[in-house]
């Protein structure tokens, strides 16, 4: 009867062993995925009126640490050019989507903070809108976690 009871008792240590691994290595995985940061990004009006509407470009850090080295990338650079109004001019695209050019890099987002810019407008009057109403275009947001993670 000995034998068997210290089978059994190793049995049942390699099989706690084992759950406690997996146990572990889940609690592992799921820290890593909740402990970064989250950045995203949106369209949000800044002012508005009866002749148009100025808009913001929010970029905020909703995770759980600080990101870093954040930059914006337009996905698609012809539908950001059918998104864009007949009313745009070089000197309008080179302020308003600055946040996109290649050399513009927000260094440090604390978790839980946000950044803005100014993003365009729209009017009334078609010549003066910066952006066609309901306008839309896939942009990239490239980040690195605090530790360097991308």
């Amino acid at each position: 009867m000995g034998a068997i009871e210290n089978l059994l008792e190793l049995v049942v240590a390699i099989v706690a062993l084992i759950v406690s691994v997996l146990a572990f290595g889940f609690s592992v995985f799921f820290w890593r995925r909740q402990f970064r940061p989250i950045v995203t990004a949106s369209v949000k009006t800044h002012s508005g009126g009866n002749n148009g509407i100025a808009y913001n470009l929010v970029v905020p850090n909703s995770g759980s640490i600080p990101a870093k080295n954040i930059r914006l990338i337009v996905h698609d650079q012809a539908g950001l050019e059918a998104a864009l109004g007949v009313g745009v001019n070089e000197d309008d695209k080179k302020r308003w989507l600055a946040c996109f050019d290649q050399s513009t890099v927000i260094s440090l987002l604390q978790n839980g903070d946000k950044t803005s810019c100014s993003f365009g407008m729209t009017h009334r009057n078609p010549r003066q809108s910066f952006w066609k109403p309901q306008a839309v275009f896939p942009i990239r947001i490239e980040y690195e976690g605090w530790f360097g993670d991308k």
